[in-house]
């Protein structure tokens, strides 16, 4: 409700570098692909029991945009709204994922 994460489940959307990026090609992809693995969050390396499942999978393009466009405008993030089409394209060029992404493979993508 407050974008401030619980502890062991799920990290802080407020002030997150992930969300605030001035792109969103990376943040697109952790609901459809899903995320394993530590991830790092304001500067705090944060490790979960078991890895998010890609939810977004199930979202239509332009649902899972208004979800993200939310998330990049909502307890103090101020970011540029996100497109049906912008997760369009990250979707078709992610294609079929077996496994969850990791930070550090988010983290060799451009913004």
């Amino acid at each position: 409700m407050d974008g401030l994460g619980k502890t062991a489940q799920a990290p802080p959307l407020a002030g997150s570098e992930w969300v605030n990026a001035k792109g969103f090609n990376r943040l697109i992809r952790i609901p459809i692909a899903g995320l394993g693995g530590p991830i790092v969050v304001k500067g705090e390396t944060m490790t979960f029991g078991s890895a998010m499942v890609g939810i977004g999978q199930a979202m239509s393009d332009a649902d899972l945009a208004a979800v993200l466009t939310y998330i990049r405008s909502s307890w103090g993030n101020k970011q540029s709204p996100v497109t049906a089409d912008d997760v369009k394209a990250v979707r078709a060029n992610l294609g079929a994922r077996p496994q969850p992404l990791t930070s550090d493979a988010l983290k060799a993508l451009p913004e």
